[in-house]
C-alpha cells in the first residue's frame, strides 16, 4: 500500500508539473522604431531569444558546439602495411601471358564451323514459333487489366468519397476548438505610427487611401479571430516630404494550455458526433449483410 501511495504521489507531481509547465504563458514582443528592429521570446520569466543574440537557445547552441568541439577527433593518418618478406622475383620467371591468350583465340577460331548447321536452322524455326505463340496471350492478358482497372474506378470513387465525408467531418468538428486556439492568442498594446510621404498631393494621397484602408481592414479581422487591445493606430498622410515614417510595435501572448484544452474539446465533440454513430451504422450493415447471406 506504502508503494502504491508513492507511485500515486509521483504520478500526480508528474501532471502537476506538466500543467504548470503548459499554463505559463509565452510572450514575445516585436517592434520596428527608427528603422531599428528588435525581438524578444520570452517563456514566463525565461528569456529564450531576443535581437542581441542572447537567451537560453543561443546559450544551449553555443554548449553544444563547445561539446562537439571537446570530443577527441579521430586519426585520419592512413594504416602503413607490414611489408612482408617476399623473395625477389626476376622477370624471366613471369610466363609470357600474352603470347598464350593469341594462341588460345587462335585455336578457339579454328574449331568454330565457317557454316550454320541444319539443326541450329531447326532450332531457330522452333524459337520463332514458340515466341509468336506467347505474343497471343499478352492481348488477353491486356483486356483482362483493363476490365480489372473497370472494376477498381468505382471501388476508388467509393474510397475518395469516404476521405472526403471524414474530412468534412473533421473539419466540421474542429470549428469551435480552432475559435477557441486563435482567441487564446492576444495582441496587446499595438502601437502604429505611419506617416505616408511623397512629394506629389495625388500619388500621397493615394497611397494614404490604399495603406490606411488595408490596415484597418486586417486590424478589423484581426479582432473578430483574434484577442486585439489597440494601443495608438495613427496614419497620417506626408504632402510634400520626401521620406516616410513607419513605426510599428506588438506584443503578443500565448498559453500552451489552449491548444490542449482545445484538442480535448475538439476529441470528444468528433466521437460524439460522427464517430460512434458512423461506427454504429457500420455495424448494423455488417449485422444486416450477414443475415441476408
Amino acid at each position: 500500500m506504502i508503494i502504491l501511495k508513492i507511485l500515486l504521489w509521483i504520478i500526480l507531481a508528474v501532471f502537476g508539473i506538466i500543467f504548470l509547465i503548459l499554463l505559463l504563458p509565452v510572450r514575445a514582443e516585436v517592434s520596428y522604431i527608427d528603422k531599428k528592429l528588435t525581438y524578444k521570446v520570452k517563456y514566463s520569466l525565461l528569456l529564450l531569444y531576443n535581437s542581441d543574440k542572447k537567451g537560453l537557445i543561443p546559450w544551449y547552441l553555443k554548449w553544444r558546439k563547445e561539446k562537439e568541439a571537446q570530443k577527441p577527433e579521430e586519426d585520419d593518418s592512413p594504416v602503413v602495411d607490414e611489408i612482408s618478406d617476399t623473395p625477389d622475383i626476376s622477370a624471366d620467371d613471369v610466363p609470357d601471358l600474352e603470347k598464350e591468350d593469341t594462341e588460345e583465340t587462335v585455336t578457339e577460331v579454328s574449331e568454330t564451323p565457317a557454316e550454320i548447321t541444319e539443326e541450329e536452322k531447326k532450332t531457330e524455326e522452333t524459337t520463332e514459333n514458340i515466341t509468336a505463340e506467347e505474343e497471343i496471350p499478352e492481348e488477353d492478358d491486356e483486356k483482362d487489366k483493363k476490365s480489372d482497372k473497370k472494376e477498381d474506378k468505382p471501388k476508388r470513387e467509393k474510397d475518395i468519397l469516404e476521405k472526403l465525408d471524414i474530412v468534412l467531418d473533421m473539419w466540421r468538428a474542429a470549428d469551435r476548438p480552432v475559435l477557441k486556439i486563435l482567441k487564446g492568442v492576444k495582441f496587446h498594446e499595438l502601437y502604429i505610427d505611419f506617416i505616408i510621404a511623397n512629394e506629389d498631393a495625388f500619388t500621397c494621397a493615394m497611397e494614404y487611401g490604399s495603406i490606411s484602408g488595408t490596415i484597418y481592414n486586417v486590424l478589423g479581422w484581426m479582432g473578430v479571430l483574434f484577442n486585439v487591445k489597440l494601443k495608438t493606430i495613427d496614419i497620417v498622410p506626408g504632402f510634400a516630404m520626401k521620406e516616410s515614417r513607419w513605426d510599428a510595435a506588438g506584443k503578443l501572448c500565448v498559453r500552451p494550455i489552449t491548444a490542449v484544452i482545445a484538442g480535448i474539446q475538439f476529441l470528444i465533440t468528433y466521437s460524439i458526433r460522427y464517430f460512434i454513430p458512423y461506427k454504429l451504422q457500420e455495424r448494423k450493415l455488417n449485422k444486416h449483410a450477414a443475415r441476408q447471406k
